[in-house]
């Protein structure tokens, strides 16, 4: 199985060794790893030759820290994008809820993070919350886009319209949440080609686990209720969402 968004830079060095050996245990081979900024940016880039393989990884300022974005951190970061394992730009995206960085500097860093991503032939990993209307407006166009709208909560009209602009959708462990409807029928109506599962670990636990820290291992919790939901076998659920990964992030995909 695959885990195609968690945190380790979260975990302190020997906590994520531990997560990454527990996950391999648990049959997890992949993981991708993404940046959130300036406090974890080199940390997230050492990770493939720290954990070995098994770990990619993305590079990006989330829009929490979009206003950290200067010219300084511009130029770190388009020289870390060629350390090996990096597979991606991200965690990018708009974020309206906290708004720890104001909107206008949110969609700057967001749009020269998708055009630094195209110039590099990378995948972008994409959150978005509270934004949706400014967000689909910045991405329509530069359709077709290339990545994934992780975490996906907007539900089977929103699945729709992130595919038409060539996004696969990610579905974290807020499926396993009772009340969560509108991750549920995202869940059911992604493509199967164009579908990942992720933990988001150390957020969003999934049941029975939830105000625990979240772990890689807990994506097989993931895979079982999108295999209910969707009504196919876990085998088939797992074979075609590491079969995605590996045609979007893959270090030789074509770009």
């Amino acid at each position: 199985m695959t885990d195609s968004h968690a945190h380790l830079a979260s975990f302190d060095k020997a906590e994520r060794l531990e997560l990454f050996r527990e996950a391999q245990a648990q049959g997890v081979a992949r993981i991708l790893v993404p940046a959130t900024g300036k406090e974890d940016l080199e940390v997230v880039a050492g990770l493939p030759e720290e954990l070995g393989k098994g770990v990619l990884v993305a590079l990006g300022f989330h829009p929490h820290q979009a206003s950290e974005l200067d010219s300084g951190w511009k130029a770190k970061l388009e020289k870390l994008l060629a350390r090996p394992g990096v597979v991606a730009v991200g965690e990018i995206g708009l974020d309206y809820h906290y708004l720890n960085s104001p909107k206008e500097d949110q969609l700057k860093a967001l749009s020269w993070q998708l055009d630094l991503a195209r110039e590099a032939k990378l995948p972008v990993v994409l959150h978005h919350r509270e934004a949706w209307g400014d967000f689909l407006a910045l991405l329509g166009p530069r359709k077709p886009l290339l990545g994934v709208a992780h975490s996906f909560t907007e539900g089977a009209e929103g699945v729709a319209v992130v595919h038409e602009l060539g996004l696969f959708v990610g579905i974290s462990g807020m499926v396993t949440f009772p009340r969560a409807g509108n991750v549920h029928t995202a869940a059911q109506a992604a493509r199967l080609d164009m579908l990942l599962l992720e933990t988001d670990a150390p957020y969003l636990a999934p049941v029975p686990h939830r105000g625990k820290p979240n772990r890689p291992a807990w994506v097989r919790l993931v895979a079982e209720r999108v295999a209910a939901l969707r009504e196919t076998s876990l085998a088939e659920l797992e074979q075609a969402t590491d079969a995605n990964f590996t045609a979007l992030f893959s270090p030789d995909r074509q770009g």
